[in-house]
């Protein structure tokens, strides 16, 4: 049987369809609303970036309502979307700004994860706007940084969130353009120095789509546990405070609001 694959992104890729064989997740929605068969061969639906979940199960209800008119559509992978789990160590409290999925070790590798990409458009990077029909640079720069906290957070710390982490360095190189398609997220510790007062990594994050590389990451930073830097902070916070006072009385006054 001859099995026509469609993709499905985010309302705000809808650049990213024209000309495609991609829908977005809210045209797919009507599709699925129409009470007659319309589409009388076989398609399966592919999830790429942006889809949001509460979408996914309106598509996932109207065609069940309507399954009686036999659409040929295979819906399992947004069914996959519903019930996926967001990586719960990615320091995000709404789940929607969580870029990535859970972690896995790479067999034979300690110091190789992988983990999936997977952006809802709902997220704060993208509540402003969307450009192109490429995912935007920032998307990518976050999903490292949640990578590193993440698989750190649960492989050497068991989860524990009492922590913080200080980012030493972070530079990236962008390669090729990432689509809002599938993509995977490759992370490898290059260096680690671990006691019992702080942790320290070197890393390697890389983004990619259909084994093209897309965006690589090298970041060091060091964890503490959270006491330790909130005594810190609060030292630096005050001095800040008095530093910014003693300037301030040397400012003129109508430099203040020119």
């Amino acid at each position: 049987m001859n099995i026509k694959k469609i993709f499905v992104v985010g309302d705000k890729f809808s650049e990213f369809t024209n000309g495609k064989n991609v829908l977005t997740i809210s045209q797919l929605e009507l599709l699925t609303q129409i009470p007659a068969k319309i589409i009388d061969t076989e398609h399966e639906i592919i999830v790429g970036q942006g889809v949001r979940d509460d979408f996914a199960r309106k598509v996932i209800k109207n065609q069940k309502r309507n399954e009686i008119h036999d659409n040929k559509l295979n819906i399992i992978s947004l069914e996959k979307l519903t019930e996926a789990k967001k990586n719960c160590h990615a320091h995000k409290k709404i789940k929607h700004n969580v870029l990535i999925g859970g972690a896995e070790k790479v067999a034979d590798n300690d110091n190789l994860y992988t983990l999936p990409l997977m952006i809802d458009e709902r997220c704060e990077l993208m509540a402003d706007h969307q450009t192109g029909q490429h995912i935007q640079g920032m998307l990518l720069v976050e999903a490292c940084r949640q990578t590193f906290i993440a698989v750190t957070e649960e492989f050497f710390f068991n989860g524990e969130s009492n922590r913080y982490y200080v980012i030493n360095g972070m530079a990236i190189n962008f390669s090729n353009f990432l689509f809002p398609l599938p993509a995977v997220v490759h992370y490898e510790i290059l260096e680690q120095d671990i006691n019992d007062r702080r942790a320290r990594f070197k890393a390697q994050i890389r983004v990619t789509q259909h084994q093209t590389s897309c965006a690589t990451m090298d970041v060091s930073f060091t964890v503490y546990p959270s006491e330790v830097i909130s005594s810190k902070e609060s030292e630096l916070a005050i001095a800040a405070t008095h530093n910014a006072f003693s300037a301030a009385q040397h400012i003129p006054r109508e430099a203040v609001y020119a």
